[in-house]
């Protein structure tokens, strides 16, 4: 994952919607969606679970606290 991944991954765990998240970071719905569809084969789990709303799995909450504790030990 890269840092770009990172901050998608981030942002849609912190809004809940695609168009919001996609809309805070100044890109396309479609690009958000397809960067988190990539982040998930990539690690090869659902992070998000799309319906009937949008919310983290077990292991999406697992990656946003792995997340939140790299940006607290490496502050910019």
């Amino acid at each position: 994952m890269n840092l770009k991944t990172c901050q998608y991954f981030v942002a849609l765990a912190e809004e809940m919607n695609f168009t919001k998240a996609s809309e805070s970071l100044h890109i396309t719905q479609q690009s958000l969606s397809g960067s988190i569809k990539r982040l998930e084969e990539e690690y090869g789990v659902e992070l998000f679970q799309r319906k009937p709303y949008l919310k983290l799995t077990p292991a999406g909450e697992t990656m946003l606290f792995t997340q939140n504790r790299c940006c607290e030990m490496n502050p910019r």
